[in-house]
């Protein structure tokens, strides 16, 4: 007996003990990566907040005194460090953890906010603890430098404005740029070793290697190299462009990825502290990855509604429709912004170049002039062409009908040497919403490029017809496309890569127009003959607050695996 009870103790004094050095390790830990993040930290890209957003959501409550030490360690020694600077006041302020601020909202979010459903993450809820520890993080840092103390003759920084707003934004930044990463590998880890090995190989990252992170050097390249405030700013705007890509392929995990890579990359093209322009840069970046994260999260989510929730994951599959509905405007408006910004600065290097040109005429052979005129051509005719594929120059001027019947899509099978014809049949097509528009122009365009993909064609013919149905309109959008000789079935056509850099296409394949129809409600039929190839496909107008009609059962299907 005495010897069992003699067992009983060591056992639970082995336990206290493994207990006590797990919450050292813990702490340990988080300071070291506090230290680590802080080093890179600024006001407007506040990398802390993300790790302590990260930690409060997925570390068990028991830990958090432990992270709470962890955090005051390095603060402490800040605030010491700087003390005969900033005043004792302040030092002491900055030895309050932000963490300590928080905890008791983040556990009372934590009762009543599930972020776990199903065994999904609700991106929704993972938005709203990060901007609660946006917020709880600007008012500590605006705190502390209110109670900042300078020496005499030196004006203390006061707190306006500006400096909150630009505190909030680099902490939800910061969120975003830490979190979802955080979410993605939680989500990730109870794989085994050979499922996450075979994932290393997957599509994943190979797209996130070979396409994001090549696309995020070349625009960070150019920001930092070439001096014209113009092609910088596009550039920083043009880093949104590879999160959308990586969203519409794998979902909100790939927004998170492809989003901190893009936050880094803004980042990096900063040469001024507080560079107003990167400020700019980076509310946008954080828009567009918060809105790509709330999209991903809806088309690949895979949980089915049960019967008695039926009602509620039909309204929640509306509400997520309807926000990448909006997520899809919001980034055809960039391109928008994006193509005429192009044209505005190939115009201005063209005329820059013609009055260089028109001093170094006397000076120049005949022969040189002619070779140079050329060059100023070339230049414009290339910089409208890209222009035109990130948005049609004819949608801006003419409208739906023109850009259909005379624009990129009439080009491109002329291009091909394909007879081209467009057909516009059916009422309320004018009364559509806008992004439905330009998602059945994208829709005509990688649909052409699909085809074309396949085979050579000798005509193509798009029918567009609009209609109303039990007061929703929709449009159905057909082509169909006069197939060549047998012997060259099988093999693009020569100039495929030239007609995808026109339209702006990503020439990804019927996998891709499937996922984009279904977000707007719709389906793909895909039809082959021995003579002709169709593909007809139908969306429905876009979601709205007002609307009174519940989108279809179907809707809260997954899109994409």
């Amino acid at each position: 007996m005495v010897a069992t009870t003699t067992d009983r103790r060591g056992a639970a004094g082995g336990q206290g003990l493994r207990g006590a050095w797990a919450h050292v390790a813990v702490a340990v830990a988080y300071a070291a990566c506090y230290l680590l993040l802080r080093q890179v930290t600024v006001s407007h890209w506040n990398l802390t907040t993300g790790l302590r957003v990260a930690c409060m959501l997925l570390v068990p409550t028991r830990y958090w005194p432990t992270l709470i030490v962890g955090e005051v360690l390095p603060l402490a020694y800040a605030g010491w460090s700087h003390h005969d600077q900033f005043g004792v006041v302040w030092a002491c302020a900055m030895s309050v953890p932000p963490t300590l601020l928080g905890a008791p909202f983040f556990a009372w979010c934590r009762r009543h906010i599930s972020v776990f459903r199903a065994a999904r993450i609700d991106m929704a809820a993972v938005l709203l603890f990060v901007l609660l520890g946006a917020v709880i993080a600007a008012l500590a840092n605006c705190g502390a430098l209110a109670l900042m103390q300078l020496p005499p003759g030196q004006i203390a920084p006061q707190v306006t404005l500006p400096i909150s707003l630009n505190y909030l934004l680099g902490s939800f930044l910061g969120g975003l740029t830490v979190v979802p990463v955080f979410m993605a590998l939680w989500a990730w880890a109870p794989r085994r070793f050979a499922d996450v090995v075979a994932g290393a190989r997957s599509a994943f990252l190979l797209h996130l290697l070979t396409g994001v992170l090549p696309a995020l050097l070349v625009l960070t390249w150019i920001a930092l190299n070439i001096h014209n405030a113009d092609i910088v700013e596009v550039a920083r705007m043009a880093m949104f462009l590879p999160v959308a890509w990586m969203t519409l392929r794998h979902g909100w995990q790939g927004a998170a990825a492809a989003g901190t890579l893009a936050s880094i990359a803004v980042q990096m093209t900063e040469t001024i502290l507080r560079e107003p322009s990167l400020i700019q840069a980076q509310s946008l970046i954080a828009f567009a990855v918060s809105s790509l994260l709330m999209l991903g999260a809806r088309t690949v989510s895979s949980a089915v509604p049960s019967v008695a929730d039926g009602a509620r994951a039909v309204d929640d599959a509306w509400r997520g429709f309807q926000l990448a509905q909006q997520g899809l405007y919001q980034e055809e408006q960039r391109l928008r912004h994006v193509a005429e910004t192009l044209e505005r600065l190939g115009q201005n290097v063209r005329d820059g170049q013609q009055r260089m040109l028109d001093r170094l005429r006397p000076m120049l052979p005949e022969n040189m002039d002619h070779t140079y005129a050329r060059h100023l051509d070339f230049t414009q005719r290339e910089m409208h062409r890209l222009a035109n594929a990130l948005h049609p120059r004819s949608w801006r001027e003419h409208g739906l009908a023109a850009t259909f019947v005379d624009g990129p899509l009439a080009q491109a099978a002329a291009m091909v040497g394909a007879r081209y014809r467009c057909d516009l049949s059916g009422a309320g097509l004018a009364q559509l919403a806008p992004g439905v528009h330009m998602m059945l122009y994208r829709q005509a365009c990688e649909v052409l490029v699909y085809l074309l993909a396949r085979e050579p064609l000798r005509a193509v013919r798009l029918q567009i017809r609009g209609g109303c149905t039990r007061g929703r309109r929709w449009v159905v959008l057909r082509v169909v496309a006069e197939r060549s000789a047998p012997a060259h079935r099988g093999k693009s056509v020569p100039e495929w890569r030239q007609v995808v850099s026109l339209l702006g296409t990503h020439g990804q394949g019927m996998a891709t127009i499937r996922e984009r129809t279904q977000i707007y409600g719709g389906v793909v039929h895909e039809r082959e003959t021995a003579h002709s190839l169709s593909v007809a496909l139908l969306l429905h107008d876009a979601l709205n607050s007002d609307a009174v009609i519940a989108p279809e059962v179907r809707f809260a299907r997954p899109l994409s695996a």
